[in-house]
């Protein structure tokens, strides 16, 4: 136990209790050992806290060093120098240690009288063939996510048809919309040439009429009037802008208040005239309260000296008991309403709370709402005033124009001029037409071929998706049909393998120990061992001490070699035996010695009361008790 516990720590099979000495409080356990000729010394401690027993800090030192180390990374240290292939967890068990080192003989005999299908499962932890299990599950969870996902690629795939017809859709809608850009296209041509004459007559109307009306006095003052009202639209709608940002931030607070609720219809007077008169109800209730406990007081001094304490008269015990009892009843009857009354002062208190923030919020969106109106009024007014600037903005090019006009000898150039100024908008409105109309075409084209290089796209994602399917689907059916039967075919193979050598191994060992020619031993396929004698099959129970004890001694045997074998990582060379032939008789000890001289085993310690093993050892350490406590010799 010593060398397990500096070993692996304290886990199921190890417990403080049994290591530490009583009414001792700490407790250090070192070791030295070495693996492939490189020493190792590593030390462990216990402590005892009130009713519990902790490990302390361990300490490792080898060649390159010392290291100080929790209990679990000491553990995980020390499988690390063993090469065992064990869970590091400070709670799992160590298997190869417990199966391939050392085993307890009660334990080794409680395997033997285990139901078959717990004994198969402790042994298939021992010669490491959870591995095989893990795997087979990691297997069929992984078939499944992979079954899962192909379906998810499947399902996404199934709409390439509609996507295919929408593409098509699309194309038809792009051919319509390019061959409708070329017409318009041509058009415009046709347009551009036309409106290029007209302005060139345009043009040259111009110059006769700036030549004409150079001398007009009113001009400048017309354009200085145009100007300044051009500023003034220009600064009002600036304004209008300031207004419109100013009234989206007080529309944002507004929504925020409004989502407060009204928790009630009553006013707030109401609410609290209701709290007042609820206070004095229970103000009364209290009262009365006081005065049921009062009176009580008085029918328990009555009950006590069966006097009454107003005429110090004998009392009618009878009749104060009775009394008694229903003043109790009355006073139960008002403590409850005292406390409902108080709930609902509560209650009441809670919805004044919150009918005063409701109010308060109404006369905050109110306020906002009042800004929010003058700001919207502030906006009506600079567009009206745009709208007069405007006006006059116009009615001073009339007059302008009118300006230019002055000069009788300019009206069949300016008449002309309209007629041609009329017809040059015409023409323009016209191209402004057919250039909306081309860039709508256009537009409507990129749209519907960014849809369709849209739905491409998708249909190439959704192509993959689907040979991923079918790539997933045929890995899931490699995992089930193939991977999932192969691992299971592979571990019914290595535990037949190892069935049958561990039956040899034991029927080996048995056949050394038990010189019955007609007992024979065997173990099935569950490793439950079997003896036979004369054909028919023998109950373990049924067989004597030291039968029993050769049965487990060869199991345990059989089992360390196996163990040994199968844990590749397993250096050990260490064999600890605990009372190995309880029950032998002199002439199966002698067997003992031929057992240890076959295994080679070069370091075996064996735990026994039994002298002659003493010839077996090479050294000898007889333990005795004095005074309670155990010395070494």
């Amino acid at each position: 136990m010593a060398i397990e516990f500096v070993l692996f720590g304290l886990g199921p099979d190890i417990k403080g209790a049994a290591l530490l000495r009583t009414h001792e409080s700490d407790a250090k356990i070192s070791l030295i050992f070495d693996v492939d000729g490189v020493e190792y010394y590593v030390s462990r401690g216990l402590t005892k806290k009130r009713d519990s027993i902790q490990q302390t800090e361990g300490v490792l030192k080898y060649p390159e060093g010392t290291l100080y180390l929790s209990p679990s990374e000491m553990k995980e240290k020390v499988l690390e120098i063993l090469n065992f292939n064990e869970s590091p967890n400070p709670k799992s068990q160590n298997f190869i240690y417990r199966y391939a080192v050392f085993t307890a003989q009660e334990h080794l005999k409680q395997i033997l009288y285990l139901p078959p299908d717990e004994r198969l499962q402790t042994l298939r932890k021992a010669f490491r063939l959870e591995d095989y299990k893990i795997a087979g599950g990691n297997a069929k969870n992984l078939s499944g996510k992979i079954k899962q996902k192909a379906r998810d690629f499947e399902i996404s795939a199934k709409d390439i048809p509609k996507l295919e017809m929408q593409i098509k859709e699309y194309t038809n809608q792009i051919n319509d919309k390019q061959r409708e850009f070329n017409e318009l296209s041509e058009h415009k041509v046709d347009t551009d040439r036309s409106l290029k004459l007209l302005k060139t007559k345009q043009k040259l109307l111009h110059a006769d009429q700036v030549k004409l009306n150079r001398d007009a006095s009113k001009t400048p003052f017309l354009e200085k009037i145009i100007s300044e009202k051009s500023s003034q639209i220009k600064n009002y709608e600036t304004e209008i802008k300031s207004f419109q940002e100013k009234s989206e931030s007080l529309g944002s607070k507004v929504k925020n208040l409004e989502y407060i609720q009204n928790p009630t219809e009553k006013s707030q007077e109401d609410l609290e005239k209701e709290i007042e008169e609820l206070e004095n109800q229970e103000k009364d209730l209290r009262k009365r309260e006081t005065q049921i406990e009062d009176k009580i007081i008085d029918y328990h001094k009555i009950n006590d000296t069966g006097i009454c304490p107003t005429c110090d008269r004998p009392a009618n015990l009878g009749e104060f008991v009775e009394k008694l009892k229903s003043k109790t009843l009355d006073k139960d009857e008002i403590s409850q309403k005292v406390n409902e009354c108080s709930d609902t002062i509560k209650n009441t208190k809670q919805i004044f709370k919150q009918k005063d923030q409701y109010n308060n919020a109404q006369e905050q969106l109110n306020d906002y709402q009042k800004h929010l109106d003058e700001y919207l009024k502030e906006i009506q007014k600079r567009r009206q005033k745009i709208g007069e600037a405007q006006r006059e903005v116009e009615k001073s090019n009339l007059q302008l124009e009118a300006s230019k006009e002055n000069s009788n000898h300019l009206n069949e150039v300016s008449k002309k001029l309209e007629e041609l100024d009329q017809e040059v908008v015409t023409v323009e409105d016209k191209l402004i037409r057919i250039r909306d109309d081309m860039s709508q075409a256009d537009t409507w084209k990129k749209r519907s071929q960014e849809e369709a290089d849209e739905h491409k796209k998708q249909i190439r994602k959704k192509e993959q998706d689907k040979l991923r399917s079918r790539m997933l689907n045929e890995y899931q059916i490699w995992i089930e049909d193939y991977f999932i039967p192969t691992i299971d075919s592979i571990e019914r193979h290595v535990m037949t393998n190892i069935n049958q050598e561990f039956d040899s191994q034991f029927q080996k060992w048995f056949g050394m120990l038990v010189e019955d020619v007609e007992k024979e031993a065997r173990v099935d396929d569950d490793f439950t061992p079997l003896v036979e004698q004369d054909g028919h099959e023998q109950e373990i129970n049924y067989l004597s001490g030291g039968e029993k004890t050769s049965v487990a001694l060869a199991y345990r045997l059989a089992l360390n070699n196996i163990v040994q074998k199968i844990s590749t990582g397993m250096k050990s060379n260490l064999l600890i035996l605990d009372e190995p032939t309880d029950g032998f008789s002199k002439e199966q000890l002698g067997k003992v010695r031929e057992i240890l001289d076959e295994i080679e085993s070069p370091q075996v310690i064996i735990v026994s009361h039994e002298k002659e093993l003493e010839s077996f050892a090479d050294q000898i350490f007889r333990v005795t008790k004095s005074q309670g406590e155990s010395e070494i010799a």
